[in-house]
């Protein structure tokens, strides 16, 4: 359960906003659903709910501007709304499967246009939600996801995520 403040903030911004086969305040309540059905931690869960609302190289819609980051650190915490942060300047999900086998993991800030050194924890969390994003549109990207296994993921992710393209294969074949 969300605390009204923060439900009340999703109400107002992204009520009606339209994305994909629904709207912007559904997929973001679903990829958030998914992540704590997988078990991930609660900075995890609260970054999947609001993980496009800067923009992303993927969706130009922006329902907060960078400048309102202080508010959204206020709702959702240091930790979850970095994570948006880098969700949104980064040209993900390319970045984050090719600095998997990266030592020092260095993410690309499209907006400062500065490098990121982030750590392994921090790469495998994007990851995480990058794969509930996926699925929650029901994306076909199979490569992607295959990727997303090899990040140290929550454990409910790994047999989410191996079931999903399973099924996408069996479909597919």
């Amino acid at each position: 359960m969300l605390d009204r403040p923060l439900e009340q903030f999703l109400n107002d911004r992204l009520q009606g906003v339209p994305h994909s086969a629904g709207d912007l305040l559904s997929h973001f309540r679903g990829t958030h659903d998914l992540l704590r059905r997988w078990g991930s931690p609660e900075p995890v869960c609260l970054a999947g709910l609001m993980h496009g609302i800067y923009g992303t190289c993927h969706v130009s819609h922006k329902t907060l501007s960078f400048a309102e980051r202080d508010r959204l650190r206020a709702l959702i915490g240091e930790e979850a709304e970095r994570l948006v942060y880098i969700f949104a300047v980064s040209e993900r999900p390319k970045d984050f499967i090719e600095s998997l086998d990266r030592h020092p993991v260095l993410i690309r800030d499209h907006h400062a246009g500065v490098d990121m050194a982030l750590s392994r924890e921090t790469l495998d969390r994007l990851l995480e939600i990058e794969a509930a994003n996926i699925m929650e549109q029901g994306e076909p990207a199979t490569a992607v996801l295959d990727q997303c296994l090899r990040a140290r993921l929550s454990p409910g992710a790994i047999p989410a995520i191996e079931a999903y393209l399973a099924g996408r294969r069996a479909r597919a074949g």
